[in-house]
């Protein structure tokens, strides 16, 4: 009997112990990943549909992802930026569902696996409703690579099949940089099929452009219709040497320093501005318009022991986009 009552104190004492360490390996890896759940809504066939996946490590160790899967193969996980994450430091990957090879309501799940600093699984739920009776060709408005102030237009085709009434009633955009021209091309019986015009102004800044433009139709049950829209804006004029180090200096020392410049096309520099220092630097540029421009800045340490590091603006001749970049170093005392 006594046996017993001691077996029973040490089966209670090792739950006590082995609990909480389970529950936190759910609790620290659920913590890190911001998504839920990954709704993708109503959405058509061939149409591209990614949703982002964010894991920030919140711990004090690196963590690492040992492996990610899907439940079904109409959901797809994309590889993340890096598996092996420092702390305070973030990763994402893409999950896209295959709107191609399966159709109507999918449900199903996204692991991921962790394996440092202790084993852990994050489970989320994803679904979607592929619609049958829209089918986009191409599946997303992709403008690709461009030049910054190039610009593009292109081209979905949109096709329907059921109603014979069907209509897209409208073309609801929330980008100031983009625009739509919709034009119905056929209606025969059940089918109808519209060209989808989509413009990106030249004016778009830098960067990767993501965003959905929305088809609003006269469905009673499932109205909308999301379309993802993709660029890459490459600019035209960039500075090759956006990090300038400045060697320690005392007070009132000067010494110079050279930033390179380069574009696609001829150009002219009309400022270099710091706010913090603009009285340390003098600046000597170019008054003719080259591809390749290089500005010497002489540099003059202030009366302020310390290091510094300061961000620079280049402001270039027609343009209201600003470039920047760094300049850091130390000031020694007198």
């Amino acid at each position: 009997m006594l046996g017993t009552i001691k077996n029973l104190v040490l089966g209670a004492i090792v739950l006590c112990v082995i609990a909480p360490t389970a529950i936190a390996q759910v609790s620290w890896a659920d913590a890190m990943v911001d998504a839920k759940r990954l709704d993708f809504g109503v959405i058509a066939t061939g149409s591209e549909a990614v949703k982002v996946v964010t894991i920030k490590n919140t711990t004090q160790y690196p963590i690492h992802i040992s492996s990610i899967s899907t439940g079904c193969r109409c959901a797809e996980a994309g590889e993340p930026g890096t598996r092996l994450i420092q702390p305070g430091e973030k990763t994402s990957m893409e999950v896209r569902m295959n709107t191609r090879s399966f159709k109507q309501q999918r449900d199903t799940s996204l692991s991921i696996y962790f394996d440092a600093p202790q084993f852990a699984e994050v489970r989320i739920p994803v679904s979607a409703y592929i619609r049958t009776d829209v089918v986009f060709e191409p599946g997303k408005v992709d403008f690709g690579k461009l030049d910054f102030l190039a610009g593009k237009t292109t081209t979905v085709r949109i096709a329907y099949a059921g109603r014979q009434d069907w209509k897209i009633k409208n073309v609801k955009i929330t980008s100031p940089e983009l625009t739509a021209v919709l034009r119905e091309t056929t209606r025969s019986g059940g089918t109808v099929a519209y060209d989808l015009e989509m413009t990106l102004a030249p004016e778009t800044k830098p960067g990767r452009v993501r965003d959905i433009v929305t088809l609003v139709t006269d469905d009673a049950s499932n109205p909308y219709v999301p379309l993802i829209v993709e660029a890459n804006i490459v600019p035209d004029i960039t500075i090759s040497n956006p990090n300038i180090a400045i060697r320690s200096l005392k007070p009132g020392q000067t010494t110079t320093v050279r930033l390179t410049v380069q574009g696609n096309k001829p150009f002219l520099i009309e400022d270099v501005d710091c706010q913090k220092m603009n009285d340390c630097f003098e600046v000597k540029m170019n008054d003719k318009e080259n591809k390749v421009q290089i500005v010497e800045m002489q540099f003059t340490a202030p009366d302020k022991p310390g290091k510094f590091n300061e961000e620079m603006i280049v402001k270039v001749k027609g343009r209201q986009e600003v470039l920047k970049f760094m300049v850091s170093g130390s000031i020694t005392g007198g």
